[in-house]
């Protein structure tokens, strides 16, 4: 029979925000914890809800495994006297193992003979290991904010009010907080009593016969059914994947969700969809519901426990039309400003005190955005100008104030009634994008611009002033900005020089009059800042080490880098690209220490030379084509066929000759054909790893 273990922590109400620290914490420390003490397992469930937490371990052993022990004595020269006979080293050491000195034997270590005892050490039985690890790993686990209750003696998420744990039918016996172990656990505040679990296998159902499902997925899916169910009733749509968020919320938050249906009044249907989305969904956890594709007056709430239908309803619809009465109110003030208005507004609301306020980033990304299109050929410059210009007109509005979750969508919904251009409602709404990492960009060419714009411009500006991230602070998240930079270039294929791109922003800081930004100062963090993010975009496409290392030295170029490292990742594998790479690094070690490109191959003497300096020029007019199309398959192909003539010369030529100036006429080609690589990447860093 499969040896089974429960605890239990039972507490008040844990905050939904620590839920995945708490499952993180015990599943780690449990695994650790055995493993430390040799106890193996077939499974374990961390459960979690919000009265209680705690694990489930099937198919532990009886106990830990014996373990042989060897223990070592004195030298066997100092364990016998003159006639033989036993010393007082090697009885006291017989004494001190509780053996005999005939059970004592001698083994050789490193040239000489030492006294030794093998005995087995029973292991402890897994019922004394979990009294001992369950209250050491509890005790010690961190939170981002603790309490303290009674005396002030104890701190931890929340107060503790019951334990259980149990070894088979067996009770573990500790103590957590004053809180002696039992078998009784809880159910449901309101709907459930005392259970007495007999064996941590009838802890489950026990619990939900009194309303509590403890494990945090399956009430994820009890929602997901109960939506369902509801949707099927009353004939309404439910999003389930845009309110992922949502669904996991409320399953922090209810021992036993039950879903009702109520309604809100339909007048305030003529309010933009986002509007009545975020007022239901965010302040009131609830799913807005949607008919033909269309929002309706109907919402699905959740309340934890059942039977009180009419009383969740009532109070959510009551909140609901007060907040959308308020939010009507809102909207249609909005709506009458004006664009100047907004504008002006924008001066009152700062941005970052050294930075300025948010009419003057507008300003800058106005102006940057219109440059960066310019540079690739963009032809409504216009667009793009007032696209940036208005991109954040709605901080100032009242909607945006009582509601923030709607930056953005409402700049969207106040240009498209002002009847702006398409690119510059659109752009309102999608500069924000990527919003995370794995975010998608934007679809519209203008609002990537813009965005692109608004990113360089945070990054400058917050280097410029000194507030680099640093460990995992980054407060004004500038890495997910560098992502986002990264990501619109790489993902449009815009080749742009990111060096060319940060001293335009700087200059337009300080053609605006901020004068105190430099970035000169802190050029070498920001690279390392850029590089480490291109690094991981790199390393989640499995590119390998050796040519992530190579392409970083071109950050600056990411678009370039990007294509550089997939090429070289598939280059890197095959025989023929090794062989050349240490043809390569042979023109590259003689040579990089010389201090200049310049040559006259005229002055080349020998045939091997001039050979290599014909291929060179062959090579290099083909590879500098290939780079202009971004072709660095063919770009690399063209420069393996060179391997060749390399080994040719170095066989034939001897570089450092005594003459200085054959000397320094050929270091100056090699540097010249050493550089071509640098154009993929740093070719020292290629198979090191």
């Amino acid at each position: 029979m499969l040896n089974r273990a429960i605890f239990e922590i039972g507490v008040e109400d844990l905050p939904p925000s620590e839920f995945d620290n708490i499952r993180a914490q015990l599943e780690e420390g449990l695994k650790k914890s055995f493993e430390k003490n040799d106890l193996n397992f077939l499974s374990m469930n961390i459960f979690i809800s919000p009265r209680r937490f705690g694990a489930y371990i099937v198919g532990l052993p009886d106990k830990q495994p014996d373990k042989k022990e060897k223990r070592k004595g004195p030298p066997k020269k100092i364990c016998f006297d003159g006639n033989n006979q036993p010393t007082k080293a090697l009885e006291g050491f017989a004494k001190s193992q509780g053996v005999q000195v005939k059970d004592v034997k001698f083994e050789n270590n490193d040239g000489a003979e030492y006294a030794y005892i093998e005995s087995v050490k029973a292991g402890e039985p897994t019922k004394i290991i979990l009294q001992n690890i369950i209250p050491e790993l509890i005790t010690n686990m961190n939170f981002a904010k603790s309490m303290r209750w009674g005396k002030g003696n104890y701190t931890f998420v929340r107060p503790v009010h019951w334990v259980l744990g149990l070894y088979n039918r067996e009770i573990l016996e500790f103590e957590i907080f004053d809180e002696k172990s039992s078998n009784k656990s809880y159910g449901h505040r309101f709907f459930g009593e005392e259970i007495l679990i007999t064996n941590p296998q009838s802890f489950f159902s026990e619990l939900k016969k009194n309303y509590v499902i403890p494990l945090y997925e399956e009430r994820i899916e009890v929602i997901e059914r109960e939506i369902h169910e509801l949707e099927d009733e009353y004939n309404i749509k439910i999003s389930l994947e845009e309110h992922e968020d949502l669904i996991r919320e409320i399953a922090k938050m209810t021992e036993f969700p039950k879903g009702v249906v109520g309604s809100f009044d339909e007048k305030y249907l003529f309010l933009p969809p986002e509007i009545i989305i975020v007022t239901v969904r965010h302040h009131q956890r609830s799913f807005v519901a949607m008919k033909d594709g269309k929002v309706i007056n109907k919402y699905i709430a959740f309340q934890d426990g059942f039977g009180r239908k009419g009383n969740v309803t009532n109070g959510y619809t009551r909140v609901i039309n007060a907040r959308l009465d308020d939010a009507a109110f809102y909207y249609e003030d909005d709506l009458k400003a004006d664009i100047q208005k907004r504008l002006e507004d924008l001066k009152s609301i700062t941005y970052q005190v050294e930075l300025g306020n948010y009419r003057e980033k507008c300003e800058r990304i106005s102006t940057l955005s219109s440059k960066i299109a310019e540079k690739l050929g963009f032809e409504n410059l216009d667009v793009v100008k007032r696209a940036g210009l208005l991109c954040k007109i709605d901080i100032p509005s009242k909607v945006v104030y009582e509601f923030p979750e709607l930056q953005g969508i409402m700049a969207r919904i106040y240009l498209k009634h002002k009847e702006e251009n398409e690119d510059v409602f659109l752009t309102a709404q999608e500069h924000y994008k990527p919003l995370s990492e794995n975010d998608e960009i934007s679809q519209n060419l203008v609002a990537n611009l813009v965005s692109l714009a608004d990113k360089i411009d945070d990054l400058v500006g917050y280097f410029g002033i000194g507030k680099i991230p640093s460990g995992s602070k980054d407060p004004f998240g500038l890495r997910r900005k560098a992502f986002g930079i990264l990501r619109i270039l790489i993902s449009l294929d815009w080749d742009l020089n990111l060096k060319e791109l940060i001293d335009l922003s700087e200059k337009t800081f300080v053609e605006s009059g901020k004068s105190n930004i430099s970035i000169k100062s802190v050029e070498n963090e920001l690279i390392n800042f850029l590089s480490n993010r291109l690094e991981t975009i790199l390393e989640r496409e499995k590119i390998s080490k050796e040519a992530i290392n190579s392409v970083l030295i071109n950050i600056y170029k990411p678009l370039r880098a990007y294509l550089a490292a997939k090429s070289l990742d598939k280059f890197i594998k095959k025989e023929e690209f090794r062989d050349f790479i240490i043809a390569f690094q042979r023109v590259n070690n003689i040579s990089k220490n010389h201090k200049s490109q310049e040559y006259n191959g005229r002055l080349f003497i020998e045939e091997e030379e001039k050979t290599l300096f014909q291929k060179y020029l062959e090579v290099k007019s083909h590879f500098e084509n290939c780079l202009k199309k971004l072709d660095y398959d063919g770009a690399i192909e063209s420069l393996i066929s060179l391997k060749e003539n390399i080994d040719r010369y170095f066989d034939n030529i001897f570089v450092m000759s005594e003459d200085e100036s054959i000397r320094s006429n050929r270091l100056g080609f090699l540097k010249s054909l050493s550089a071509l690589f640098y154009e993929i990447g740093d070719v020292e860093k290629l198979y090191k790893g």
